[in-house]
Parts: structure tokens; sequence; C-alpha cells
């Protein structure tokens, strides 16, 4: 394919070529990883990717007929919807609960939109690519800072800049999935680069990696060492990849500061581990009180007020304490349908990606990406609580929209077969 090149004036000409809805749904990823409406105070007023989000839902209803995007995960984020809808009704504080619902929805717009949006290989190309750079712009900028900082361990660490990945335990779990997904993609359209162009697109790998160290987060380096063992177990090439492997370890493991290893081997013992694991049992114990349907949504810091008498601005740390002790057991394990039912699409992906075309590796290599970004979230979010931010549930997006588009190219492939043969 053209786009294969990544040469500026394609890539420039077909997105000029596009509707107003790719135009819109790009421009909603540029306000939602970027956030200029957080780095610049002065134009905050004005609510963007709401109305972005809004005016691209109408655009799609009013153009009439359209067949939307049809696959498993639909159904388990809805029931998932219900599961905190009745959370909501049955919460300690149902108030607080409901008026944080619209949120989530907010995630169920954004997924509908990109499955029925970006909904050919080109799209996903130009949409993918346009979420590396904006994720490697803060990978960058980490790299500089920490490389300018001596390369030394920073308590704060490092950040994402105003907006989800400020934090920079959240910011590390975004480099976990801009490793997996800008690897991906270099070993995909390699073959049609040239040398400078190889080196740029190497480098978001690589700063992807250091940014999981300079933001000096124990879980999002765990997680980025659980991205590099997934694709080691993912690659044909064993002996080479644990040789690699073995050397990208050792260099982590000789970059990582003396303070920071330190910190790895007080782990469970020191005052950040004691809340945590205090936190985890105090969810343990909810989940076990609240066993169906949990405290509510959101209701965790009302929780901790209420029943146990602690500060409402302590938190569960893990995206699985935090499902379950909000929204019961019963949404844990549609929690957990929506993870494997992942893994199950991006596995029909590469099937039916070889099916079509055993030449086309950018498709059969994303849905590696997304498999391993995944498990980098997942990961590195047994720490921190972001379960309700960007990264599951974009990925949920990609995974479908990678899917549908795999399915559309093997049945064009067999309607253009039956062709030539008739």
């Amino acid at each position: 394919m053209e786009l294969y090149a990544l040469k500026f004036k394609d890539i420039f000409v077909y997105v000029k070529s596009q509707g107003s809805l790719f135009w819109l749904i790009n421009i909603y990823l540029f306000f939602e990883y970027v956030r200029p409406q957080t780095l610049y105070p002065i134009i905050n007023v004005i609510p963007f990717t709401k109305l972005i989000l809004l005016l691209a839902l109408g655009i799609l209803f009013l153009r009439g007929k359209f067949s939307p995007v049809k696959n498993t995960i639909n159904s388990l984020l809805f029931l998932f919807l219900l599961v905190i809808v009745f959370s909501s009704a049955f919460a300690l504080s149902p108030n607080l609960a409901f008026s944080n619902v619209a949120d989530f929805i907010a995630w169920l717009v954004i997924f509908f939109l990109i499955i029925n949006i970006v909904n050919t290989e080109n799209k996903f190309l130009v949409f993918m690519l346009a979420f590396l750079i904006y994720s490697f712009k803060m990978s960058q900028h980490s790299f500089k800072g920490w490389a300018l900082g001596g390369f030394s361990f920073s308590k704060d660490g490092s950040g994402g800049g105003p907006g989800w990945f400020n934090n920079s335990g959240e910011f590390g779990i975004q480099m976990c999935v801009l490793l997996a997904l800008s690897w991906y993609f270099f070993v995909a359209l390699k073959e049609n680069w040239s040398k400078w162009k190889k080196w740029v697109f190497f480098l978001f790998p690589f700063t992807a990696l250091t940014g999981t160290i300079s933001c000096s987060s124990r879980g999002a380096l765990v997680g980025s060492c659980a991205v590099l063992l997934t694709m080691l177990l993912k690659t044909k090439y064993k002996i080479k990849g644990v040789v690699v492997l073995t050397i990208v370890l050792t260099l982590i493991y000789l970059l990582v500061p003396d303070t920071q290893m330190n910190r790895f081997r007080s782990s469970g013992t020191d005052n950040t581990s004691k809340v945590r694991l205090e936190m985890w049992e105090r969810g343990v114990d909810l989940a076990n009180h609240f066993p169906v349907l949990g405290v509510g949504f959101k209701n965790w810091g009302i929780a901790q007020q209420r029943i146990y008498g602690l500060d409402s601005m302590l938190l569960p740390h893990n995206i699985f304490i935090e499902c379950a002790s909000e929204l019961g057991y019963l949404g844990l394990f549609v929690f957990f349908l929506l993870i494997l039912y992942t893994f199950i699409n991006n596995h029909q992906t590469r099937r039916l990606a070889l099916q079509n075309d055993p030449e086309n590796k950018f498709i059969f290599n994303m849905a590696h990406g997304l498999d391993c970004a995944l498990v980098g979230y997942l990961v590195g979010g047994f720490f921190v609580t972001v379960l309700y931010y960007p990264y599951f549930w974009i990925n949920l997006a990609m995974t479908v929209a990678l899917n549908n588009i795999a399915k559309k190219q093997l049945i064009n492939e067999e309607i253009d077969t039956i062709s030539r043969e008739d």
C-alpha cells in the first residue's frame, strides 16, 4: 500500500480526501492525548472533546443508513454499562454514582465512533500513526528531561503533561502501551522505509522503554518487562528473542538508578507498599461484603469514609480491586470477559490477515501490538487506579476496528475471487 512508506505528501493527500467523520475522530484524538485545552487554560472554557464527539455522532446518524460494526465486545460493553447502572442504583451514594455515569457513557460513544469510522486499513494506519506521534511527544520530552538530569532518580518521576498522564504512574502505563504498539508498527512497516526513517521510528519504542524508567514508577517498569516477555512468547525466533531480551533487560538494569533499585528491594515493606496493601485488603473486604454489585460506581471514597472512617482520598491502586469493590464480582466478571475477548479478537484478526494475504504484515503485527499493549496496561494497572482512563477503552476500540477491517478485506477478496472465476 502506498501509505506504508509514510510519506508526508501521501498521508496529507489521503487525509485531505477523507470525509468530516474521519477528520473529527482524529481531532478528538489530538484533544484527548495532546490536550492543548489544559496546556493553555485560556481555551479551556470550551468542552472540546464533548463537542467533537457529539458532532461526529450527529453526522453519523444524520447521514442515514449505515451498517454498524457487529462484535461480541459490543454486547459485553453494554452489559458492563448495565452493571454500572444497577450498581449506581444500589450504591452507598446513588447521587454520586449517577453523576459519574455520563463519563463512562462517553467511553462507549468514543468506542462506537472509532469502530464505525476507522473502517479501512489506510484509516487505521493514519489513526494509529497519530496515536503514536502524540504518545511519542510525551516519551521524547521525558527522555530529554531525564538526560538533562544526568539520568538520575527523581522522586516524582517524569509525567506526560497535564491531563490523563500527568502522574508518573499513569504516564508510565502509557509508555508501556507505546512500547508495544510502536514496536509492532516498526516491525510491520520498516521494509518500506529509508534508513533515516527507520531510526526515527525506532526512537518511539526506545524512548517509551526509557520512559518507564524515568517515570520512577515500579509498576510501569514491571509492566514494560511484561510487554517484553509477551513479545518473546509471541515471536517465532525464540533463541534470537531470548538473546535480545537478555540484552535489553541487562541495559534496563544498568540504566535504573540505584535509588530506584532500592525501592524495588523495599517493595512490600516501604510506606507506599504498606498503604497499597492495606487498600487492596479493604477493597477485597468491600467486594466480599457487597459481592454482587459492589459499594457503587465511583463510591470507593464514600465507602472509605462510612465503613472504615478513612480519608476518602486514599485510592484502591489496582484496577481489578477498583472494579470488584465498586461493581462487585459481577462487574469484575464482565471486565474479565472484555479482556478475554480482546485477545480472542486479536487472535482472529491475525488468522484472517494470514488467510487474506500472508504478505500483509501490518494488520497481523498490529493485532500482536494490541495484545502486548493490553498486557502492559493490565500489569501496570495492578498498581494504579486507572480503570476508567483511556488505555483500556481506546485499545478495545482499536481491537474491534482492526478485526472489522480484517473481516471486510477477506470478504472483498472472496468477492473478487468469485468475480474472476465468473
